[in-house]
């Protein structure tokens, strides 16, 4: 099993004077990724990977300090990145244990990714702020709804 998280609630971008990238989450956004810990506690933990954004990584630091695990970033997690390299980099990696934090129009990008039959390789849809979809080969996929929610 591995986990797509988008990362939780962030300031808005009006109210956000600096870089994108630098952009920290909101006090929602704070006790989201502290509602992670408990949320993802029965999913098994064995690498943390996510977007090289400031929300991304602020979303994984408790989890990470939870489970003391780092925190990798990894650019193909990034909002410009392209979603057939990350869709690959997934079908070509170890996924158990993994969780993969990063934005909304990525992960949109993998939903549209397919296989060469045509079949979605991850049938995800909308994903709120903080939620995390559990994919499985040997069971049906499972979405997790943020706590608190948006």
């Amino acid at each position: 099993m591995f986990v797509l998280l988008r990362h939780a609630h962030a300031i808005g971008k009006q109210n956000w004077g600096g870089p994108d990238a630098d952009r920290p989450l909101s006090a929602l956004g704070r006790d989201q990724a502290t509602g992670l810990v408990d949320t993802l506690a029965g999913v098994e933990l064995r690498i943390l990977y996510c977007s090289p954004t400031t929300r991304c990584l602020d979303t994984l630091a408790p989890l990470a300090a939870a489970h003391r695990l780092p925190i990798h970033e990894h650019p193909l997690l990034a909002p410009d990145a392209a979603p057939d390299e990350l869709c690959a980099a997934l079908d070509t990696s170890e996924l158990a244990g993994t969780l993969w934090c990063t934005h909304g129009e990525v992960l949109t990008g993998l939903a549209a990714c397919t296989r060469d039959d045509g079949t979605r390789m991850y049938p995800i849809g909308q994903t709120a702020k903080g939620g995390a979809w559990l994919l499985n080969a040997h069971a049906p996929l499972r979405y997790i709804d943020p706590v608190p929610p948006q």
